[in-house]
């Protein structure tokens, strides 16, 4: 299984998506059984573009707030029986309650004296430049505790 994760606040980060599908396209005709996943903000997007220029070389599309469906999306390509009128399995629902709270990822500079603590997601804004409303959805807010948790962790982890 190789699984991309996307970006799309800039043009560069989705061309490299774009050329990366041909690399793709070799592994999958030398071996048919591995499963290829488009993830994140590109993902949400451009999904129907995405489908029509893969050729079939794209077997999940999943968007930013739909990680957790991940298994049953897989399951889905494996038991294609199931879903015998398309190749692919799909899920890009934006979320309004996601915040990520209960995942910790790593963020620490390499000297380790910085961390980054995300405390919200999306944008209320309708910026006229700006897609990241359109592909992250509205301001959300993680919760209290969980923002103090992942400080104090990454305070205990320097000393």
């Amino acid at each position: 299984m190789i699984l991309t994760n996307t970006c799309s606040i800039r043009d560069s980060a989705e061309e490299k998506v774009w050329k990366n599908l041909m690399h793709i396209k070799g592994i999958k005709k030398r071996n048919p059984h591995v499963i290829y996943g488009v993830l994140g903000c590109m993902a949400e997007r451009m999904k129907e573009k995405i489908l029509e220029k893969s050729n079939n070389i794209v077997d999940l599309i999943i968007g930013p707030d739909a990680y957790r469906d991940i298994p049953h999306l897989i399951n889905i390509i494996w038991n294609k029986e199931i879903n015998s009128k398309k190749n692919y399995a799909i899920n890009v629902q934006l979320s309004l309650e996601e915040t990520y709270a209960d995942i910790i990822p790593v963020r620490k500079s390499s000297d380790n004296i910085r961390a980054y603590v995300s405390i919200m997601r999306g944008c209320n804004n309708m910026c006229s430049f700006c897609i990241v409303p359109f592909t992250r959805g509205r301001e959300r807010s993680r919760p209290y505790d969980s923002i103090l948790s992942e400080v104090e962790n990454l305070r205990d982890s320097v000393k």
